[in-house]
């Protein structure tokens, strides 16, 4: 089952975010920091590493196992479907300190691609 908000006034404003740090918050309670960096097809976002960041971060909902979002994990780069997207915070110089609770991100020398 997937979620399909289609907000096409939210996509156009993102459209005109590329280049700047976001997070984006979607219909599925998931949160997402990082650049970005392209807006393809009218709905797929990419985004990259955030000011201060080697990592995308991605905050899990966790509602059935531990509070809300209290998890998360480091991604190179991220896919968003912007259909999903609900809300966004725009223009941050670091992360929120909402996000500072994610695990530590792996060292320099872990290939993630592995």
């Amino acid at each position: 089952m997937g979620f399909f908000v289609g907000n096409r006034s939210l996509i156009e404003e993102l459209e005109n975010e590329i280049g700047k740090n976001v997070v984006l918050y979607t219909a599925d309670s998931y949160a997402y920091y990082g650049n970005l960096s392209r807006v393809t097809c009218d709905r797929v976002g990419l985004l990259t590493p955030g000011a201060g960041q080697s990592f995308v971060i991605v905050r899990h909902p966790d509602q059935t196992f531990s509070s809300q979002g209290v998890s998360g994990e480091f991604e190179i780069f991220t896919l968003v479907d912007l259909c999903t997207v609900v809300a966004k915070t725009v223009g941050l110089s670091e992360v929120p300190p909402g996000f500072t609770f994610c695990p530590v991100p792996p060292p320099d020398d872990v290939d993630l691609l592995d």
